[in-house]
């Protein structure tokens, strides 16, 4: 396997563009030109949200920004006032093909990868954990979202509020609505999910101080719970450069703000 930074100078990756040579790393590239230099079983988890191939970019919820919402104490509120308009709209057109997933399971022990009803690989198993984000009856959003987890073989549904503007209060508490909405997770890409979420995994497995892989790293909050978990290593990818750059400003400013430990 190469190493950092022969990653870096390589004639094979000569656009790379990597940063934070520490455990939490992410290229800006295609996952093509990255995994291929990750020797067997080289992680112990991949932690990803592939597209779905259902082109949600061009979809009408993220055009909408005059939308409110009725409050209990009578009062209408806008969501939608810091909604982010995202320029680049062809990056969910198609899922990730057979050979991704091949060479996923060949550089990591084990996979949780949302997104599986959308694809037809051979070689998937039966584990699935089924999101339920709390979605309330005449909404048109999906009540659940679908991860492969190969290290299950059996259906596991896990609760964590993820519905327009209500979002989970705590770990403890996921199906109870954060009060204060000025607490709630600002969402920087279309199918942003929850840190919240990628906490709740990690500690149901159990991949503290382990290693890490996230392919398709969008929004970065895997790489944010990553670090808030203490996986010896992260490692994301993310290939759109408007994504890419989104995520480095929230890293950043997370990197800024002061830390608890949460286990």
């Amino acid at each position: 396997m190469l190493n950092k930074e022969q990653m870096l100078n390589t004639p094979q990756m000569p656009h790379l563009h990597k940063t934070d040579f520490s455990r939490s790393t992410v290229f800006k590239e295609d996952y093509r030109n990255v995994l291929s230099s990750f020797e067997d079983g080289y992680f112990d988890l991949a932690l990803c949200d592939i597209p779905y191939g259902i082109d949600v970019a061009n979809m009408a919820f993220l055009k909408e920004v005059k939308t409110t919402v009725k409050q209990k104490n009578g009062t209408r509120l806008n969501g939608n006032t810091n909604k982010k308009v995202h320029t680049f709209k062809d990056w969910d057109k198609e899922p990730p093909p057979q050979e991704y997933f091949d060479e996923l399971k060949r550089i990591s022990k084990h996979q949780i990868i949302f997104g599986i009803e959308y694809v037809n690989w051979t070689g998937v198993g039966n584990g699935r954990i089924k999101w339920n984000k709390g979605v309330a009856e005449g909404m048109s959003f999906k009540k659940y979202e679908l991860a492969y987890c190969s290290m299950i073989d059996y259906e596991m549904e896990l609760p964590l509020l993820w519905a327009g503007m209500c979002q989970a209060k705590s770990l403890s508490e996921p199906m109870t609505q954060q009060g204060n909405k000025k607490l709630n997770e600002k969402r920087i890409h279309p199918c942003h999910k929850p840190i919240m979420l990628y906490d709740k995994l990690l500690l149901e497995f159990g991949f503290k101080g382990m290693k890490v892989i996230d392919t398709h790293l969008g929004s970065g909050s895997s790489r944010i719970s990553s670090d808030r978990f203490g996986v010896s290593e992260f490692v994301g990818i993310e290939i759109y450069e408007e994504h890419f750059n989104d995520h480095q400003k929230r890293w950043s400013i997370y990197k800024s703000q002061p830390k608890l430990a949460l286990w």
